[in-house]
């Protein structure tokens, strides 16, 4: 019934209803038929469910209203049948959403339209905290940003999450939204109340014409935000290699760490764009250094989880088997990662899979705590005993057990481990 619904075919919806089904009842992804047919858009549907009962204003198991559902879905001709039928525009739905931050961040300005007629209040913060105009600063419709500014919403406003329209809009990418912002005055060198400032949300949210904008109105590249990231590490972990390559232009050191202690490099390993971490070696930064957390780019890439940045690292000679300044090695940090291309690659460059790091973990018990069993296999492959400590307290099966991951737990006896066995 929620599938036919959302698949917006009244006449099967007809059907489905005539051979008996509940519409009434949620399916197994906690929707009811009424918010399904909400969202797929359909108003003779919605009709259909109202004319034999279903009640406009019930909450489903994911916390939607009809309305709510409807405001994000976009379409201006439900929304006005559900007004009709008494649903009530201010009433937030289970997750603490309006109709309205749902219709402003659904991008629809005839829905934002229609609810400001019936009285919705635009200053209003939902229970999220987010206002209307900052949830329309993430829907990322600048029709809705300019109805809302004419009304009245002020656009230098923090809303309850501490988030300005500005960082709202920089973190979603809009450029014609900024500029609309800043013709209205915005200040774009004031940090929210998150300490965040315009220009690293924009580097984060990976809109190089933003960025390039907020340079042209006075951002200073290089200042570090409250929440300490620099412009050049925010880009770096956004993963633009555009917003990269402007701000060195614009006079940012590769090699300075930011406040939180990250240098560019080992926050690009983390970021995963192999040709930012090219870029960044190209202008001089050193591949066997660790920053400020006591990472170096290799074990940061191997978390992080992208082949082709460990490999070019291993290229330009970063060693496989040294462990950083937190004692882990490459092997234990790229299990953890779970990404099992880059623990093959370590073990084909030389790694040593039985060998705890300086942590006292073995890439088989970290394998086992994040649940990874095709990682577990290679290491068998490779020669690791399941039922040895390697030096470790616990044996990869007793780890296993102690933090609840039976699927591992079966896998270990299907290869022979002694349940009675204890761990050193």
């Amino acid at each position: 019934m929620t599938a036919a619904c959302r698949g917006g075919n009244e006449k099967i919806v007809q059907l489905l209803i005539d051979k008996g089904c509940d519409v009434t009842q949620a399916d197994g992804t906690k929707q009811t038929p009424m918010t399904a047919a909400c969202r797929g858009g359909n108003e003779k549907i919605v009709q259909l469910l109202i004319d034999i009962g279903c009640d406009v204003t019930q909450v489903d198991c994911t916390k939607q209203t009809a309305m709510t559902a409807d405001c994000r879905g976009g379409k201006e001709k439900i929304v006005q049948l559900l007004i009709d039928k008494g649903c009530d525009v201010t009433q937030a739905n289970g997750s603490a959403e309006t109709p309205l931050t749902a219709a402003c961040r659904g991008g629809n300005e005839k829905i934002v339209q229609l609810l400001i007629d019936k009285e919705s209040d635009v200053t209003q913060v939902d229970g999220k905290g987010h206002t209307p105009m900052t949830a329309a600063c993430w829907g990322g419709n600048e029709k809705i940003v300019q109805l809302l500014i004419d009304i009245g919403c002020d656009v230098t406003q923090v809303d309850c999450t501490k988030q300005t329209p500005m960082t709202a809009a920089c973190w979603r990418g809009n450029k014609k939204i900024v500029q609309l912002l800043i013709d209205k005055g915005c200040d774009v060198t004031q940090a929210d109340g998150t300490k965040q400032t315009p220009l690293t949300a924009a580097c984060l949210g990976g809109n190089e014409k933003i960025v390039q904008l907020l340079i042209d109105k006075g951002c200073d590249v290089t200042q570090a935000d409250g929440t300490n990231y620099t412009p050049l590490t925010a880009a770096c972990f956004g993963g633009n290699e555009k917003i990269v390559q402007l701000l060195i232009d614009k006079g940012c050191d590769v090699t300075q760490a930011d406040g939180t202690n990250y240098t560019p490099l080992t926050a690009a390993c983390w970021g995963g764009n192999e040709k930012i971490v090219q870029l960044l070696i190209d202008k001089g930064c050193d591949v066997t250094q660790a920053d400020g957390t006591k990472q170096t780019p290799l074990t940061a890439a191997c978390w992080g989880g992208n082949e082709k940045i460990v490999q070019l690292l291993i290229d330009k000679g970063c060693d496989v088997t040294q462990a950083d300044g937190t004692k882990q090695t490459p092997m234990t940090a790229a299990c953890l990662g779970g990404n099992e291309k880059i623990v093959q690659l370590l073990i084909d460059k030389g790694c040593d899979v039985t060998q705890a790091d300086g942590r006292g973990q073995t890439p088989m018990t970290i394998a086992c705590l994040n649940d990874n069993e095709k990682i577990v296999q290679l290491l068998i492959d490779k020669g690791c005993d399941v039922t040895q400590d390697y030096g470790t307290k616990d044996t990869p099966s007793t780890a296993a057990c102690l933090i609840g991951k039976e699927n591992i737990v079966e896998f270990f006896i299907d290869k022979g481990c002694d349940v009675n066995q204890a761990g050193s």
